[in-house]
This record gives structure tokens, sequence and C-alpha cells, in this order.
């Protein structure tokens, strides 16, 4: 799937002038009385439900982009926003480094993790042959304007045997089917394609990969939830805050209903994830 129409790569950087993954975002403050004891209490119940499901273990590989079991080496994590998992991966021992199109987030970057950050579009960076190990995107490609000249830059600049992981919202999720065009993982203007199991790895094989696994997930189904709710009361010109008790109780019962749906149905994971071997 694509947008259309696209906004031109002249005029794409206005679209992220205040992207989340670039600045810290202010929490919300706290609530006060019974429903601050109520919100405290259900959270409370949620987490203890949610420990007995393979859901935490499951959310923790993928936030270290499914590399958290193999050796480390050099690694290259592209989009790097803020560069939060580039400390996760520092701490695992990876030689880590950072690639970002944003100088804000790549400031950011740099200052929060203490390793190199590269500004500039990937192909331009001029990184030697083989020079990686192993390349980290995160929601990434459903940004660029064509993703198949990155993913042949990914495998020209990985090494024999490398690993590339990419996360992307699924096309083809539980949460699309529910929401339509107020799911979060639409996200216009921002988002320019959009990808199934099958297109996804239809990309990968485009640009050469030819060892390449793909699969859904629906760990992080609550967060598209809680999007998708509000981008719902934003089209009927309401305002709904992330912090209101009602939508974030619906989350939780979205995130254990798409987790069971996931089980009988593996391609509605509200992301999908490509790792693809040089």
């Amino acid at each position: 799937m694509w947008l259309d129409p696209m906004p031109v790569e002249e005029d794409i950087r206005y679209a992220y002038s205040s992207y989340y993954t670039h600045h810290q975002e202010p929490r919300p403050g706290p609530r006060k009385g019974l429903a601050e004891f109520v919100e405290r209490i259900l959270c409370e119940i949620h987490n203890l439900a949610l420990q007995a499901t393979p859901i935490p273990r499951e959310r923790e590989r993928l936030n270290l982009m499914f590399v958290g079991d193999l050796p480390p080496g050099r690694l290259l994590d592209v989009g790097c926003g803020n560069g939060n998992r580039l400390v996760r991966f520092r701490e695992l021992g990876w030689n880590a480094e950072g690639q970002e199109v944003d100088p804000g987030a790549a400031a950011e970057a740099r200052r929060i993790s203490g390793v190199p950050v590269h500004l500039g579009p990937l192909e331009e960076l001029g990184f030697p042959d083989a020079s990686f190990d192993a390349i980290t995107m995160s929601h990434v490609i459903e940004h660029v304007y064509d993703p198949v000249i990155l993913l042949q830059e990914c495998r020209r600049i990985l090494k024999e045997r490398g690993i590339l992981v990419i996360t992307t919202p699924n096309a083809e999720s539980y949460g699309h089917d529910r929401f339509g065009a107020s799911w979060r993982g639409l996200e216009p203007p921002r988002h320019l394609h959009l990808f199934s199991q099958d297109t996804l790895l239809q990309t990968a094989v485009r640009a050469g990969f030819v060892k390449c696994d793909t699969w859904t997930t629906a760990v992080n189904a609550s967060g598209y939830v809680l999007g998708s709710y509000q981008n719902e009361a934003a089209s009927l010109g309401q305002k709904r805050r992330v912090a209101n008790l009602q939508p974030r109780i619906m989350a939780a019962v979205y995130q254990f209903r798409m987790s069971m749906a996931h089980r009988r149905y593996p391609h509605s994971g509200e992301e999908c994830i490509l790792k693809a071997a040089r």
C-alpha cells in the first residue's frame, strides 16, 4: 500500500517538525482521588495478568530487534531516533552506531547513547562494503520513498552472513481491520508505504536477499489501540487524552483479544518483522 497523493521529498521534512521519536514527550500529570486509586489497581491487575502470558518476553525480544541472542559485533541502527535503543545494544556488547536524517534526532541520540550517529540518508553515507554484522530498522521502511533501494544498500554494507532485522506496521493486521481509516499504523503523511508479510518479503527479495523469514506480532497492540482511539475521537472533533481511563482499559482488553486472534491467524499481528541474512 502507498500514500496517494504522496508528499514531495522537498516538503516531507515539515511532517517531522515535532515527531514523537525525536523528543521526550511530557507525561500526563498524576490523577487524584478515586480515579487515581481505581487506575492504579486496574494497572496492577493488568500487569499481573500480562506476566502470565508470553507477551512480556516477546516484547523484550522485539525491543531488542531480535538480536539479543546473537553474538555481538558491529551493528548499525538505521533511523535510530532519540538513541534509546542504541543504549540497549551497547549494554549487550554490540559495537553500535546509529543513522538519522534529522539533525535534532541525531544530536539527541549522540547525547543519550554516547555512540557514533551518522547524519544523512543511508545511501549517501558511503560505508564500505561488508561493514556491519547486523543492521536494525525499527519503523523506518514505511517512511522512505524507495524501500528497495534502501534494502539494497543494507545488503551491500552487511558482512557475509550478516543479519538485517526490520519491523513495520502490518497492513493486514487485526487493528487495521477493526479501526479502518483511524488505525494508528496508517499515520499519513509520514507513512508512505505499508507492508504485509508477503509484500515485505517481496521487497527484500527484490533487493537481493535470499535467506528471509517474516512473521507478525501483536505484543504492542495496546499502543496501536490507544492511538487508533485518539484518531477516532479526532475524526469526530473530540479531544481524548491517552491517560483517560476508559481507552486505557479498552486498550488492555484489545491487547489480549488481539493476542488470541494472532494465535489463530498468525498474519494478523499489528507489526510485521523481517529477518534476512546476507
